[in-house]
């Protein structure tokens, strides 16, 4: 990661060309984004409606017509961002490669990806722990769906000596812890610094022989 004069991180330098940050166009959108904004720098149970409002420059008759309250928001926001992950993750595990190097680039995206989006990587890595049962739900849903990504990977492993069913939860809670740390202490842009000792924690838990996407000789 390229490096500014000082020990600040150059978020810009760091950036993907494919990992833009979001920019709302609907209202709805504005109210996601001011809700992510407003979390950010406050948490969830301080941000009121209000902030929201101040961040989005939108009126509170207008919040009231789209949402029902401040945590149908939150979980809206936290919705939209998973969906956007989701899909640059998926895109990048898409394709004929190895499927060693579709792995390294899906852990890749994922860490652009929230690395691009500091204040909704907050939302959905630390901010979501503090709406209670629903937020746990979607949080359980989210690294779910990471794990499967992960058994998909499991599948093409060796038949000999395939790995427990509790590899793949292991690699996905692994990673989410990790990536929590980092957000919950405002380093999201360092995200993509972990990303070669991920891959070797992938591949140890994996038992494979080389880490995912390095290359063969």
């Amino acid at each position: 990661m390229h490096r500014n004069g000082t020990d600040e991180v150059d978020e810009h330098a760091a950036m993907p060309s494919d990992a833009r940050p979001f920019v709302p166009v609907t209202q709805r959108e504005r109210l996601l984004d001011g809700m992510a904004r407003a979390v950010a720098r406050r948490g969830y149970a301080a941000t009121t409606v209000a902030d929201v409002l101040k961040e989005a420059r939108i009126s509170r008759r207008t919040f009231y017509e789209t949402f029902a309250d401040k945590e149908d928001c939150f979980l809206a926001a936290y919705d939209d961002v998973v969906a956007r992950c989701d899909a640059h993750v998926a895109a990048a595990y898409a394709g004929e490669d190895p499927w060693e190097a579709r792995l390294a680039r899906a852990v890749e995206a994922l860490l652009a990806f929230l690395a691009a989006e500091p204040d909704f990587a907050r939302l959905g890595v630390v901010e979501v722990l503090a709406i209670g049962p629903r937020g746990l739900a979607r949080r359980d849903a989210t690294v779910t769906r990471f794990r499967r990504l992960v058994d998909t990977t499991r599948a093409h492993l060796p038949a000999s000596a395939p790995p427990s069913d509790l590899v793949a939860e292991a690699i996905a809670g692994g990673i989410y812890e990790l990536v929590y740390a980092r957000v919950a202490r405002g380093e999201a842009a360092r995200l993509p610094e972990l990303l070669d000792d991920l891959l070797h924690y992938t591949s140890m838990l994996l038992g494979m022989g080389r880490t995912p996407g390095q290359s063969q000789h």
